[in-house]
């Protein structure tokens, strides 16, 4: 016997033009991809029937992403491979499925279970001490100090430095939560004092917690 329903939840990237998307412009085109590649989304029930497709917590608009995530409910039996193929085949190359996971137990919503948000900073022409006064002044500052789970410097070669951030994406033991645009202008503050180029930045993964680790939501899947 077939089952009802197969849940799933898949990972998708959102760059170049397509980080200008809204929220509720992003979940149109999934849906309308859904659509397009004859997958039998489950609706929910009433008035105003809509289709069960739960997403993670939204990115500001102008933010590229390599991380999204979001749970889909589909009447009948799929593969995760199986819809991972057919929806990118109705997407572009700047929005597209990277992996997917069938649901075999029950979780939390997406919203409801990540804690965390890594974002990574490309910087150029950085000088001799500079990532330690950045460093610095991001640890002392009265709201980031609180809401960074983690901040580390990586040289990728004489002139580039990957800044990665992790933080709070909501109200935890410290009852302060990271604020991407917030931080943004801060960092190009302090950046623009030790003349440091902002290259690029972007959401680099998003993270659950357990039992005090870090887990990406297709990890306890």
């Amino acid at each position: 016997m077939m089952p009802e329903e197969t849940k799933i939840r898949f990972k998708f990237i959102k760059i170049k033009e397509f980080k200008y998307l809204s929220h509720l412009e992003t979940v149109r085109l999934i849906v309308m991809a859904v659509n397009r590649a004859g997958i039998n989304v489950k609706y929910s029930e009433g008035f105003n029937p809509n289709p069960r497709i739960n997403f993670s917590f939204p990115v500001p608009v102008g933010l590229a992403s390599m991380a999204e995530y979001s749970d889909i409910e589909i009447t009948g039996d799929m593969s995760a491979e199986d819809f991972k193929g057919r929806i990118n085949q109705q997407l572009k190359e700047q929005i597209r499925v990277l992996e997917a996971k069938k649901i075999l137990t029950k979780v939390l919503s997406l919203m409801g279970d990540i804690a965390l948000c890594s974002y990574c900073y490309k910087l150029k022409d950085i000088k001799k001490d500079a990532g330690g006064k950045i460093k610095n002044g991001i640890s002392t500052h009265p709201e980031f100090s609180r809401s960074i789970y983690k901040l580390d410097f990586n040289e990728i070669n004489s002139l580039i430095v990957n800044l990665n951030i992790i933080g709070y994406t909501k109200v935890l033991e410290n009852n302060t939560i990271f604020k991407f645009n917030d931080f943004l202008k801060y960092f190009k503050y302090l950046s623009n004092n030790e003349g440091i180029m902002v290259k690029d930045y972007f959401k680099e993964e998003a993270y659950v917690l357990r039992e005090g680790n870090l887990k990406t939501p297709l990890e306890i899947v």
